[in-house]
């Protein structure tokens, strides 16, 4: 382990929630048209690939046949599995830019210039192999669990255990890229976060997502820009449990 994180994660405490909703609003208010833009680049790489995917490898014609058997599919062992596989290969190629939201947010945070280029300066080394292994040991992870789970006919169980390794391992990328661990460390003391404060972890994610949904009542366009307030909230909360120090590697990526 980090020694410099060792010293951090024994000194610090639970933070205050107030505390945190209200730094992460002050840091969102900054960073939301370059985070909406980046769900939106996201969406046009995921879903494509999604339903070429399914397109091709399901025998479906079209979205209308899709829609149609959607029901069915969710019982579709083979569909499952396929659909597993995707989510490990997006997961690979998106994990640099959720690094990139961090990187806006901890700028956004320092009145520092940023712009979306920012949510790309992670397509480089030493921090793209850590991030995609990461995102897919995690991906894998879940999906074997879920998948089992599901094959057992416990579809409730997988969903709750799916959200409880999300919860786990939220914090695998800011330790990645502010801490500079690799993969399995990052998983391994993320994991010990979530267990130190589970209630404040909880708690916050829960507020991030009813934040996130008002998004839906901007005739729904405005989605794409509240979902980024995920990313704030967990930089923020991140930021209050382990202190990111001002000067570090991290800093000059993309600065050159």
């Amino acid at each position: 382990m980090n020694s410099n994180f060792e010293t951090k994660f024994r000194q610090n405490n639970s933070p205050d929630i107030g505390k945190v909703i209200d730094q992460s609003f002050t840091t969102f208010k900054k960073s939301i048209w370059v985070s909406g833009v980046g769900i939106i680049l996201m969406l046009l790489l995921a879903v494509p690939i999604t339903f070429f995917a399914i397109f091709t490898y399901m025998g479906i014609s079209s979205l209308e046949d899709f829609v149609q058997k959607s029901e069915t599919l969710q019982s579709d062992f083979t569909y499952l599995l396929m659909n597993a596989a995707i989510g490990i290969v997006l997961a690979a190629l998106i994990a640099p830019v959720m690094a990139g939201f961090y990187k806006i947010n901890h700028l956004a945070k320092q009145d520092k210039e940023f712009g979306v280029n920012n949510l790309f300066d992670y397509y480089k080394s030493p921090y793209f192999q850590p991030l995609a292994l990461s995102a897919v040991l995690a991906t894998l992870y879940s999906n074997i669990i879920s998948l089992l789970l599901i094959y057992l006919n416990l579809p409730l169980v997988a969903s709750i255990m799916q959200a409880f390794i999300s919860l786990l391992f939220i914090f695998m990328v800011p330790l990645i890229i502010f801490e500079n661990q690799n993969a399995t460390d990052a998983m391994s003391n993320s994991s010990k976060i979530a267990v130190k404060h589970p209630f404040t972890i909880i708690v916050t994610v829960i507020f991030a997502f009813i934040i996130a949904l008002l998004g839906v009542f901007a005739f729904c366009i405005g989605l794409f820009f509240t979902v980024g307030y995920f990313y704030t909230m967990n930089y923020t909360l991140y930021n209050e449990i382990i202190p990111i120090e001002n000067k570090n590697a991290f800093d000059e990526i993309g600065q050159e």
